[in-house]
């Protein structure tokens, strides 16, 4: 998918019992050059702004996500899962929310994956009983992350750091 730099506003989600939540909810392909704006996404696990579960041998390339993404596991504000992945030049800003693997950019990244040249800005919350919360990534597990940051608030219990709860 090549968005030719057009951006989508106002892009409203609510499904909060469903899974593989986002634009996209389970994406193997390619997605480059495509914004988000103004997005409200809820769902329940595998959420994400641009993409609730990302696999296979796909990348995302020069993305964002503006707006709050909210779920219980597996939350980032721009991809919610990234199993294999590569995420480059993409960033995300707003509020991220839940409770297990909660990111800024990426709720739980892992196996080979990478994320380069990446950053967010959102404020990122785990409620209750929370573990692994992030500001750019919620759980990292095999996955590498290279010249990328974050500037948001981060808070919950369990696990949870600045830059990666849990890995």
């Amino acid at each position: 998918f090549d968005g030719n730099g057009h951006r989508i506003t106002r892009l409203f989600i609510k499904r909060p019992d469903s899974d593989y939540i986002g634009l996209f909810g389970y994406s193997s392909a390619t997605i480059s050059d495509i914004g988000l704006m103004d997005v409200q996404i809820a769902g329940n696990d595998y959420v994400g702004g641009l993409a609730g579960y990302g696999s296979g041998s796909g990348s995302i390339s020069n993305a964002y996500s503006k707006g709050t993404v909210s779920g219980v596991s597996s939350v980032g504000g721009l991809v919610g899962y990234n199993y294999v992945n590569s995420i480059e030049s993409s960033f995300s800003a707003g509020s991220v929310s839940g409770t297990y693997y909660v990111g800024g950019l990426v709720g739980h990244h892992t196996s080979g994956g990478s994320i380069d040249n990446c950053y967010s800005t959102s404020m990122v919350t785990g409620g209750y009983g929370s573990n692994a919360i992030g500001g750019l990534v919620g759980g990292n597990y095999s996955g590498s992350i290279t010249n990328s940051y974050r500037t948001g608030a981060v808070s919950g219990e369990g696990d949870v750091g600045g830059v990666v709860g849990a890995g």
